[in-house]
């Protein structure tokens, strides 16, 4: 039965499995957290994961192939042919060797996909749908991938649970930077030459002017690319700066909701950092786009099945912070919240 998934609500499943989970426990978790929320059904599927540059699948740096196949598994369960379901991605420069054919060859998703008997699209390439947003910050005019803003499909976008270098957190929001077509528009980390001496200038929101207008940029991307359903893959997460400078931290956490910015403040808060200090999420709530106090957020959790109300965010926190790596390798100071603070110093004491 489908159920209508409430707008600022998010959803939660606790993979239970010990260190290193199997690939059938990581394929479980997708299909179990779906058929918890029972989405609605369109004609055909589009399953954006993040496979932004070339890593293996235990990586932690890119969305578990694994994942995705318990998503193409529950939808073909549920009634959507195989040749309706697609995996697309646009990652990397679109060019060889950095385009997406590597990148699906080396992290699972050549051999996923074939196994599963879905497509692979490259949407580097893909055709363009304008979208015109006057009330936009930046982006008044940006195209995405036709692929994912077909009005008969599904889409689900499914990003990795990791920090970032210069976001902090990289989760649905940013996620969505794939979808941007041509792909010589994605750079939204990229600042124009008129703001280039002002980058390192600190805003009233407390961040450099290079982070601010990435915020607004991404802000401004989630009026234009818009899924049906998030969920993030946060079996294994990430720190550091959410590519080859970091750290594995095992969560078996998937998150999902509708709304990009309460899944996202939710998601940081589960890796003990405090939403409100997150420049992308404060500019967020400041434009009306979404909650980012996680008390005043709908939590529920998937269990049998079933989707029951969370009476215990904390449960699902990770044991340890996740530590945000800037550029240079450094890391960023970045608050953590009450309760990590609290459990760190019942640790230490």
């Amino acid at each position: 039965m489908e159920r209508q998934i409430a707008d600022n609500a998010v959803y939660m499943y606790k993979l239970e499995a010990g260190d290193n989970p199997a690939s059938e426990d990581v394929t479980r978790s997708a299909v179990e957290i779906l058929r918890a929320i029972s989405p609605e059904l369109k004609k055909r599927v589009a399953i954006k994961p993040n496979v932004t540059i070339p890593a293996d699948p235990d990586s932690g740096i890119i969305t578990h192939p694994d994942f995705v196949a318990g998503i193409v598994d529950y939808f073909y369960e549920v009634g959507v042919p195989l040749q309706d379901i697609v995996v697309a991605e646009g990652g990397g420069s679109g060019r060889p060797p950095h385009g997406m054919d590597g990148h699906f060859g080396q992290g699972g998703y050549t051999e996923m996909a074939q196994s599963r008997g879905v497509e692979l699209v490259n949407m580097n390439w893909d055709e363009r749908a304008p979208v015109y947003q006057p009330q936009a910050e930046i982006l008044k005019e940006i195209g995405i991938s036709k692929t994912v803003k077909d009005d008969d499909t599904y889409f689900i976008n499914v990003p990795k649970y990791k920090t970032h270098n210069l976001a902090v957190t990289t989760l649905s929001m940013k996620n969505l930077m794939g979808t941007i077509t041509p792909c010589d528009d994605r750079h939204l980390c990229s600042v124009a030459k008129e703001h280039a001496e002002r980058a390192h200038e600190i805003t009233s929101n407390g961040i450099t002017l290079r982070e601010e207008l990435l915020c607004h940029k991404l802000c401004d991307l989630s009026l234009a690319s818009k899924p049906d359903l998030n969920v993030i893959e946060g079996i294994v997460g990430r720190d550091g700066t959410a590519f080859n400078h970091g750290k594995n931290i095992q969560t078996n956490l998937v998150i999902a909701g509708k709304n990009v910015v309460s899944l996202d403040a939710v998601g940081s808060y589960l890796m003990g950092l405090e939403p409100a200090d997150i420049g992308y999420l404060i500019i967020a709530s400041q434009r009306g786009l979404g909650e980012i106090d996680v008390e005043k957020i709908e939590i529920y959790e998937a269990k049998d099945g079933q989707l029951v109300p969370c009476d215990d965010i904390t449960r699902f926190m990770s044991e340890i912070p996740f530590e945000v790596l800037a550029g240079d390798k450094q890391p960023r100071d970045i608050p953590l919240n009450k309760e990590m603070l609290a459990r760190l110093q019942t640790v230490s004491g």
